[in-house]
């Protein structure tokens, strides 16, 4: 039943925040939510929305290569809905006309390790990279959060941040069921 509520909510903002980009909703809440970060994300100079981006760019690629090689099945679930958020967020992105960065060697290097595991190695490693850069992303979010006086920034990230701890815990739960 809980899966089914976060399936639906997912579903929800994934679909909301699609449309109000569609439909070029500059003048609706989602739009009026959406511009700040678009400004904040095409300015070359904003190490915190390109942390961020790498981030969201390694988290996908190991979840799309755990989609294939998980062998636990709440393993694959967690992989199938991260997927799912980052290629939305990189959509976003996209149609916002900011650039995703490549990922960064940290997370080239974490891809190539997961590339060489398999069966329960691969999925405790899966894991505990996506707790890991869970908790860095918090982090940055966080830095930018604090470091902005934009209300709506404020207001975006701290949805953000919830989905992160979310993220965070359901990591550490599933890491300690794999032992």
């Amino acid at each position: 039943m809980k899966t089914n509520n976060l399936n639906g909510r997912r579903h929800f903002l994934t679909t909301t925040i699609k449309s109000a980009i569609v439909l070029g909703a500059g003048g609706t809440m989602a739009g009026s939510l959406l511009n700040p970060i678009a400004a904040i994300a095409q300015k070359a100079d904003a190490p915190l929305q390109t942390r961020i981006a790498i981030l969201g760019t390694a988290s996908l690629q190991t979840s799309k290569l755990a989609l294939t090689k998980a062998s636990n099945a709440e393993v694959k679930l967690f992989a199938k809905f991260e997927a799912a958020e980052q290629e939305t967020m990189g959509t976003i992105l996209k149609d916002m006309g900011t650039p995703v960065p490549a990922p960064s060697e940290e997370g080239k290097a974490i891809l190539s390790k997961l590339q060489s595991l398999s069966g329960g190695a691969f999925d405790r490693a899966f894991m505990q990279a996506q707790v890991d850069t869970h908790k860095k992303l918090k982090d940055a979010v966080s830095a930018l959060r604090d470091a902005s006086a934009d209300k709506h920034v404020k207001h975006v990230t701290a949805l953000a941040l919830a989905t992160i701890q979310e993220h965070t815990e359901r990591g550490q739960t599933l890491l300690g069921k794999l032992g």
